[in-house]
């Protein structure tokens, strides 16, 4: 089975993805859910939303090894139907 990383900026349309893969029957693991993150208090006062660093060392040593076999990119700012489509693709074709 075909293990893909989904990476990139904030707002880019990660999280919706991974949820129209998971909706059609895929294993996704978005890291920015309450499982894997959760709001902090900053020292100035402000919040910022952070990972559970437990949570997120169970994941330490598969993501280097995903990020040094990828080999394809996908440009999020298409239409999010046609980057899940590529998404879909990819795990399809990928051994």
């Amino acid at each position: 089975m075909a293990k893909i990383l989904v990476t990139g900026m904030s707002g880019t349309g990660k999280s919706t993805a991974l949820e129209m893969l998971a909706a059609r029957g895929h294993r996704a693991v978005d890291t920015d859910s309450d499982r894997w993150s959760h709001w902090v208090t900053l020292p100035d006062g402000s919040t910022d939303w952070a990972w559970r660093e437990p949570a997120i060392g169970d994941l330490a040593e598969v993501e280097p090894l995903l990020r040094a076999t990828c080999t394809a990119e996908i440009d999020a700012s298409a239409p999010i139907d046609r980057v899940v489509r590529q998404l879909e693709e990819l795990a399809q074709t990928t051994p």
